[in-house]
């Protein structure tokens, strides 16, 4: 007789599990007449840095029966998507960026920030010249609450703008206007957040994500058969034979 036993997969250990969240940002710029034009802009704000920095990857959602960090989810799985659709619409906002990954959560000291960055706007490549549309950087944390820290920059094209000359600029027109937000804001789950600036705007939601359990392997484990030990007479015992007529 055999009886299966339920034993979790070599390897599985969900006592110290990490807590996972999955995350869902929508970047949009300003593009009603006057939006930011009573800011002061400086020509060069800086540009995020890299440090403990990530991509987002592609590829399957599960390797090794665990989910993938920092995966770019299909546009099935968002929930901002109608929210996109309206901006493309609109006449004062304009999308930029969608994006959804799910990520093990760290300390703020610890964890992880995902960089991104698009193509300039004429679509050749990032050179010194020639900056990415956008670029940026995102941290996801947890210590009591959810933070997030967001870093982004956005270049926008002057080419057909009014911009005059100066005594800052030489008579030259520069041929970009660098705007960069930097945000700082305490998030809570299932909720969705708006970061507000002159020029660009941030729609981010976070939600608790429970990995798949481990795969559960059945082992058959041997069960001893019972056997009832062999019945012996005693020594010197004879058999008695019934008597006979």
């Amino acid at each position: 007789m055999m009886q299966p036993m339920m034993l979790p997969a070599a390897g599985a250990d969900n006592d110290n599990a990490p807590v996972w969240y999955q995350f869902e940002v929508l970047i949009f710029e300003r593009i009603a007449p006057g939006a930011g034009s009573t800011e002061g802009w400086p020509d060069d704000p800086g540009r995020p840095s890299p440090s403990n920095a990530t991509w987002f990857t592609k590829g399957q959602p599960l390797e090794h029966n665990k989910p993938v960090a920092f995966r770019a989810l299909p546009a099935e799985e968002k929930s901002l998507n109608d929210a996109w659709r309206q901006m493309r619409r609109s006449r004062d906002y304009r999308p930029l960026y969608h994006v959804a990954w799910r990520q093990p959560m760290e300390h703020p000291d610890k964890a992880k920030q995902v960089q991104f960055s698009l193509l300039p706007a004429d679509g050749a490549k990032v050179s010194d010249f020639n900056p990415p549309k956008l670029e940026g950087t995102l941290k996801f944390s947890i210590k009591r609450y959810l933070h997030l820290d967001a870093d982004i920059v956005l270049h926008r094209s002057t080419r057909g703008s009014t911009a005059q000359a100066n005594d800052d600029n030489f008579g030259f027109t520069p041929r970009f206007q660098h705007y960069r937000m930097r945000e700082s804001r305490r998030m809570r789950s299932g909720k969705l957040h708006y970061i507000d600036h002159p020029v660009i705007g941030l729609l981010t939601i976070a939600e608790r994500y429970e990995p798949p359990q481990p795969e559960i392997i059945e082992t058959p484990v041997p069960v001893p058969t019972i056997v009832p030990p062999t019945q012996t007479r005693p020594q010197g015992q004879v058999e008695q034979k019934p008597a006979t007529q």
